[in-house]
């Protein structure tokens, strides 16, 4: 029996693999909540309180005398020596803490107040207490650093004045004047509300991108760039077809260094770095490229209502409102993934006790709502977009739900679906720096200086030291770097840049593309400064001008930076 012509081709056709049919897809997921690695960790966002951050409550037990095994670990002399990985610590006689790596004491600076009566190790710190309500860290490898804060009494946990610290099974434990015993507890939020890193691979023959979803408030491009090449060596993907993106929210441990800040905020937790962020990026980017599965993509875009400009005068436009949604559907119907991109700081919810407490913030309420109320079983991923001057309008778990509502009205909607290749690109774009001189620099650091222990002018000279350090070692950077990370798959553009990016980059980026599906992420490989636009810059709002001190900055953008953006990725073919 002959074929017809037409069913002949449709029947062949129907055989192979048409370009954008056959794509795979790979999903991972991974906690990065802080555990018993870390006693204590400093949460970033908010420069206030200006004291610190610390997630950690003292959990009460009663008289030490009611737990006679560990009423036996509290009775080691505070002056023996400890060793830990081949450093010796004692408490010297004049109560200062020694410590000795190449077989000579050396006294470290004294705490703040009263001397040092106890001290615990947990490598590389030592934490140590004076008698107050104030729990002490000191980082071995950056003396220069000195006693920190790691706790104190903020008006929400129990008061405690510490007069003994031991540790037992990796906690650590208090004991004050009167014997009472204490535990020291990380505060988490609700499993919503927890930490995750998470990561979409999306493969299609020998071409391969993957994105990187994690709940951090930040990282400096170092940390990104070695994640990268870890998870290139493992998987193949190359370095520039990987984007990491942070949720930014202001409720989890700080991972990058903020040198201006109060000293307790300038450095990561290097245990919580090292043991629990890096390794989990690294695992969720492999798992989820070695993973891969024949799946389905659709893009979608809808509207929320969740956020309003914080940054033009009580007026809450510019704001780019749009909800862009990728569905990612294995081909068996059995499990799904589902990427969500919207620009609104994850910054609400500073009411007693939520403002010392670990969390995901609004992302984490509105990826729970929508993995609990899916047919199959579902992953849900959160990328930041350019919430730079955007801020919510109610309480994370509102607004999680109202984003999760707005998701679910979208993937409800004819949602595009996804067909053609996958290509990828990476570029930089270096803005000149224009530094203060040396004299201007001095004359601020003592200006400041007069004005005693406040939050800005203390952040003012930490600022001003680090300028004058870049002019004594000739390190003043002669550039600030953009990163734009542009991933296509099929007809969907994602832009990805670098830095706190404000509403209107993602606004005049996607008018470059009328008729594409464009998304334009910030928080992206690297955070370290906002990145404003002229309305900023000139009006003199935080955006344009005081982060820049609290990021560490040389000097601030010109006034064209959004343009120079827009016209360098204007200048890319497609």
């Amino acid at each position: 029996m002959r074929i017809p012509t037409l069913a002949l081709i449709m029947l062949l056709l129907g055989s192979v693999n048409l370009p954008g049919q056959n794509y795979r897809a790979g999903i991972a997921s991974a906690s990065i909540e802080p555990g018993d690695e870390s006693f204590s960790v400093a949460l970033s966002g908010y420069a206030g309180p200006w004291a610190g951050r610390f997630a950690v409550r003292w959990n009460v037990h009663g008289e030490l005398n009611q737990h006679p095994k560990l009423k036996k670990k509290s009775q080691a002399n505070p002056r023996r020596t400890v060793k830990v990985k081949g450093v010796r610590y004692q408490l010297g006689a004049n109560d200062i803490l020694q410590i000795d790596r190449s077989g000579r004491w050396e006294e470290t600076a004294p705490l703040p107040g009263p001397e040092l009566k106890s001290f615990v190790i947990q490598h590389p710190y030592v934490y140590g207490c004076n008698g107050t309500d104030t729990l002490y860290k000191y980082h071995i490898d950056n003396p220069e650093n000195g006693w920190n804060r790691a706790l104190y009494y903020n008006g929400q946990i129990h008061k405690v004045n510490i007069h003994k610290l031991f540790t037992h099974e990796n906690k650590l434990y208090a004991v004050n004047e009167s014997d009472s015993l204490f535990s020291a507890a990380l505060i988490h939020r609700s499993p919503e509300e927890h930490s995750y890193a998470r990561a979409l691979a999306i493969a299609q023959d020998d071409a391969k991108t993957l994105i990187i979803c994690m709940d951090l408030c930040g990282f400096n491009t170092d940390l990104i760039d070695e994640v990268k090449e870890a998870i290139s060596r493992k998987t193949g993907i190359k370095p520039e077809a990987i984007l990491i993106n942070a949720s930014h929210t202001h409720f989890v441990p700080g991972t990058q260094q903020w040198l201006p800040w109060a000293p307790h905020n300038r450095y990561p937790d290097v245990n919580y770095m090292e043991k629990v962020v890096k390794p989990a990026m690294i695992k969720v980017g492999v798992e989820a490229a070695n993973q891969l599965f024949p799946a389905e993509l659709s893009f979608g875009r809808g509207t929320t209502a969740i956020g309003r400009n914080r940054s033009n005068k009580g007026n809450p436009e510019p704001y780019d409102n749009a909800v862009d949604v990728l569905k990612v559907e294995s081909k068996d119907g059995k499990k799904q993934a589902i990427l969500v991109l919207t620009g609104c700081h994850p910054v609400y919810g500073t009411k007693g006790i939520r403002h010392f407490t670990i969390s995901s913030n609004y992302p984490g309420f509105m990826r729970s709502k929508l993995e609990q109320q899916a047919q199959v079983p579902t992953m849900a991923l959160f990328m930041q977009g350019c919430a730079g001057d955007i801020n919510p309008i109610d309480e994370p778990e509102i607004s999680g739900a109202q984003l999760a509502d707005d998701v679910k009205k979208v993937l409800a909607s004819s949602m595009t679906q996804l067909t053609g290749t996958i290509r990828h690109r990476m570029d930089s774009l270096l803005i000149p720096t224009q530094p203060w001189d040396k004299q201007k620099i001095e004359a601020f650091q003592r200006e400041n200086s007069a004005l005693g222990p406040q939050m800005e002018p203390e952040r003012n000279v930490a600022w001003a030291k680090l300028m004058l350090n870049h002019y004594e070692n000739g390190t003043m950077p002669k550039h600030m770097p953009i990163y734009i990370q542009t991933i296509d798959i099929g007809q969907w553009k994602l832009i990805g840049l670098s830095r706190e990016v404000v509403t209107e980059y993602s606004l005049a980026i996607k008018k470059i593309w009328p008729e594409k599906l464009v998304s334009v992420a910030g928080y992206c490989n690297d955070v370290s400064s906002y990145l404003p636009a002229e309305r900023h810059l000139r009006t003199k709002v935080y955006e344009g001008e005081g982060s820049y001190f609290w990021y560490g900055m040389p000097s601030p953008f010109p006034y064209d930076v959004l343009d120079q953006v827009v016209n360098r990725i204007k200048s890319y073919s497609n």
